[in-house]
């Protein structure tokens, strides 16, 4: 098995890239916030010389922290390395899987991954970019079994 750049990953990276990249940018854009409860005494005094305590609840708002769209490539590529094929094809647009067909598709080509590392991730063209679709250029590190050489799509490694 030779080390180095196959089209196989390559063609997958760009449709995915594409699809990953505008599903996890419409999770990007909500801002969930999560209300925390905090208790302060509103202090009354009464006509005789008491005074009642009752709770007064004040909401703050605290952000989550939401995942970087890197974070969700990154974790799509670990899920293809450790072997959760059916989890990485679900986080594809459905574009890309539009039924059990490509689904299956998608899974035995990932299945013929025997390693993926990231090397690097940058942003590709953002003057393209819109509301709901940014694209990233991933720089991967890629051995693919050897069974692959009898797939339908060409094998380059």
């Amino acid at each position: 098995m030779r080390k180095g750049i196959i089209w196989l990953p390559i063609l997958i990276i760009v449709l995915l890239v594409s699809g990953v990249g505008f599903a996890g940018f419409k999770y990007l854009q909500r801002k969930p916030t999560i209300p925390t409860p905090t208790m302060s005494p509103n202090l009354q005094p009464s006509s005789q010389e008491t005074q009642a305590i009752s709770p007064t609840i004040e909401l703050t708002h605290t952000t989550v922290p939401l995942l970087k769209e890197e974070d969700v490539i990154r974790t799509f590529f670990e899920l293809i390395n450790e072997h959760h094929i059916n989890d990485a094809v679900m986080m594809m647009s459905q574009a890309n899987i539009s039924n059990d067909s490509t689904k299956q598709a998608w899974g035995v080509q990932f299945n013929a991954i025997k390693s993926i590392n990231i090397q690097k991730i940058e942003a590709s063209m953002p003057e393209n970019w819109t509301d709901y679709k940014h694209v990233y250029k991933t720089t991967l590190e890629t051995y693919v079994s050897s069974e692959a050489a009898n797939a339908p799509i060409p094998y380059y490694g």
